[in-house]
């Protein structure tokens, strides 16, 4: 069974809202703390900013969710990406390789959150409730789409002149 079918099975066991809730919770704050921890290790700009915008990024997504769970008020998402312009280095370095290895991890990372979320989704006949998970599906789309980007930029070939 893959990850996303395992995902799909621990979403159909939630029996309340508030399990899904609590869940959804945990996980954004998780992934916050995987991306702050990341940030204290990486030294080239371009990465740390992206994972500092990640985190600051999940940890809205926690307060969404608690805010949904405290007042039962779906609020207006907010998610701006910013202009992202990395500057990489032409040669790969050993530091570099573990970078990549993170971005790997955070791409797993996001789409895993972004489909637990699409599950949450099918599970609620709210329709406010559902657009909210939609949206937030969509958020975690958008930001593995984003490392996924430096990612390409990261290991595209480059013939040296």
């Amino acid at each position: 069974m893959g990850i996303l079918e395992e995902i799909a099975d621990e979403v159909k066991k939630l029996k309340t809202l508030d399990d899904m809730l609590k869940i959804a919770i945990s996980i954004e704050e998780q992934n916050r703390d995987f991306y702050q921890e990341k940030v204290s290790k990486i030294k080239n700009v371009s990465v740390t900013k992206l994972y500092s915008y990640l985190a600051r990024e999940e940890g809205k997504h926690a307060e969404y969710l608690r805010n949904y769970q405290k007042n039962k008020i779906v609020l207006d998402i907010d998610s701006k990406t910013p202009d992202f312009k990395p500057v990489f280095d032409a040669e790969f370095t050993n530091e570099r390789l573990h970078e990549i290895g993170v971005y790997l991890a955070a791409l797993r990372l996001e789409r895993k959150t972004e489909y637990f979320y699409m599950q949450l989704s099918k599970r609620t006949d709210n329709t406010a409730l559902r657009e909210f998970f939609d949206k937030l599906a969509s958020i975690e789309r958008g930001h593995y789409e984003l490392i996924d980007g430096f990612l390409e930029y990261a290991t595209q070939f480059r013939m040296q002149t």
